[in-house]
This record gives C-alpha cells, sequence and structure tokens, in this order.
C-alpha cells in the first residue's frame, strides 16, 4: 500500500483550517478546499476518505496551529478556557465533529482522548491529579455551557469562568 504524502495531507489541512478561520465552518466543502490547494476532489478522499477522518485531523491541526500561534507569555486559565468553550466559532467546529463521528468507535474513541486532554490540562494548571472528578465536571459544566449558548444565543449572559469553577470546590488564581 502506498503511504498518503505528508506534505499534501498538510496542505489540504491549512487549507481547511483557512476556509474556517475566515469562513466559518458552514464554507468548508471539498470544492473550496480541492480549489485551494490546486488538487482534485478525488485526492482529498484519497487522504480523508471520511469526512470525519478530515474533521478528526483538522482537530488536531487547529491545537498544533493555536500552540504555534500562542502568545510569549501563557494566558490565564480563565481566558484560555473562555477562547476554547465560549467561542460560537470553536463550538461550531466541536459540535460538526461530535455529530461525524457519531457511529465511528476508533473516531470517537480519539474525539473522546482529545476532550480529557483539556482536563488534563486544566488540572495541571489548577496544580490538581490529572483524573480530578471536579475537573472533569467544571470541563464538561464549562462545554455544556459552550453548546447551550450555541444553541441559543439569546440565553444570556456567559456565566464567569471562576464562579462556575468555585460550584465544583476549585479556585482559580487571580
Amino acid at each position: 500500500m502506498v503511504k498518503p504524502d505528508n506534505t499534501t495531507r498538510q496542505r489540504i489541512l491549512d487549507a481547511a483550517l483557512g476556509i474556517i478561520e475566515t469562513q466559518g465552518m458552514k464554507a468548508l466543502t471539498q470544492p473550496k478546499i480541492a480549489k485551494a490547494t490546486g488538487l482534485r476532489q478525488s485526492h482529498l478522499t484519497y487522504y480523508f476518505p471520511r469526512k470525519a477522518d478530515l474533521f478528526i485531523a483538522l482537530l488536531e491541526a487547529s491545537h498544533n496551529r493555536a500552540a504555534q500561534r500562542a502568545p510569549a507569555h501563557e494566558p490565564s486559565l480563565e481566558d484560555m478556557l473562555s477562547h476554547l468553550l465560549f467561542n460560537r466559532e470553536r463550538m461550531r467546529f466541536l459540535l460538526a465533529i461530535m455529530l461525524e463521528v457519531d457511529e465511528d468507535r476508533e473516531l470517537q474513541a480519539v474525539l473522546h482522548g482529545h476532550l480529557a486532554e483539556l482536563a488534563h490540562v486544566v488540572a495541571a494548571r489548577l496544580s490538581r491529579p490529572a483524573d480530578a472528578a471536579a475537573v472533569r465536571s467544571f470541563v464538561d459544566e464549562l462545554r455544556g455551557i459552550g453548546l447551550r449558548h450555541l444553541s441559543d444565543p439569546a440565553a444570556g449572559e456567559l456565566p464567569s469562568i471562576r464562579a462556575v469553577a468555585e460550584r465544583h470546590g476549585l479556585s482559580i488564581a487571580r
């Protein structure tokens, strides 16, 4: 079996991320990606046989890109969580991925691992064990709030991340 070319794969991911960043998740289509990369649509399918494969790869590529663009100083935990979980476009992206991997156990496991990684990062920032139940429930509640606000923009003001943390027995340093 021929191994896919990583540079072409990365070109596809970069083009797709560019479309998402400039035009939003709804604009992400195979014809647009093909045009942006100069490839035929059939090439996209070779590298990403299913839409879910592309979405999972985009999730990872998105985080890699964010890490490369990170400011010299680490943002506060509140700013980081707000950017990840209360940003409508990011939550739309996450929801699209969740819907795409709905029936695929292999991709569900990848997504689950990705979602769990955020709780590990938050736990480390709070000096808690990586598997702390309070941290997992805190992150899950924030994710739920983000999804709720995505589905109902009139839901009112977003709660304070610090207040949500306190409900879970966690304290975020100022």
